[in-house]
């Protein structure tokens, strides 16, 4: 084959991989968009009256969930009207965390969940993301360090926020502004990175005996 052919048939199977490839997020949510405009910007709106339109991009707010496809749910969506307001103190504690350097370039990836869609996902019962009061992120350039002043945010300014902090895994993090507690991968407190590591057994004091 010559030259300028193979250039050419590879082009072509280039911009073939590239028609087959799936839409990126931006371009789903346009496509949302084009029925859900009113609603959207509505909401935005609201969230501009109170300053906090800007904290996070539309796309990343309105995102639903993980697992939207498997469960057969919109990848995005907007809360009711009526559960507008619990978003507000949150976007304002993710916009000081921003300010902080303590998110960096998290991603959202789970922000209000209709409850069929939230038992789907695997959310607890009174999850607050039905409420409409948190945001699920993907921590892209988590590390120690990082985790290590989040934590100490939370326990400097948490109880003032009512900051709820939970670790699903050492990149997956869910900010809430709907009481001042913290958690982990088992949902208990004990599990979180926030949790004080157990004290070391005193000087002849015998260790408890586990259960077979």
């Amino acid at each position: 084959m010559r030259p300028w052919a193979a250039r050419l048939a590879t082009l072509l199977a280039t911009a073939a991989l590239a028609a087959c490839a799936p839409p990126a997020p931006v371009e789903r949510y346009a496509r949302w968009r084009e029925t859900n405009a009113a609603a959207s910007d509505a909401y935005f709106a609201y969230l501009r009256q109170h300053g906090v339109d800007r904290a996070l991009p539309p796309q990343q707010l309105l995102r639903s969930g993980r697992r939207w496809r498997w469960c057969g749910a919109e990848e995005f969506a907007v809360p009711p009207r009526a559960q507008w307001p619990a978003m507000v103190p949150t976007l304002r504690l993710v916009r000081e965390l921003r300010d902080a350097g303590l998110l960096g370039p998290a991603i959202v990836a789970s922000a209000y969940r209709e409850p069929s869609f939230n038992r789907c996902e695997g959310g607890a019962e009174r999850s607050k993301h039905t409420t409409n009061a948190a945001l699920d992120f993907d921590l892209t350039q988590a590390d120690a360090a990082q985790r290590r002043r989040l934590c100490d945010y939370w326990r400097q300014q948490g109880a003032a926020r009512r900051f709820g902090l939970g670790f699903y895994a050492d990149d997956a993090i869910h900010i809430d502004t709907a009481g001042h507690r913290t958690w982990g991968y088992d949902y208990t407190r004990r599990s979180s990175l926030c949790a004080p590591p157990p004290k070391p057994p005193r000087i002849g004091e015998s260790k408890p005996h586990r259960r077979g």
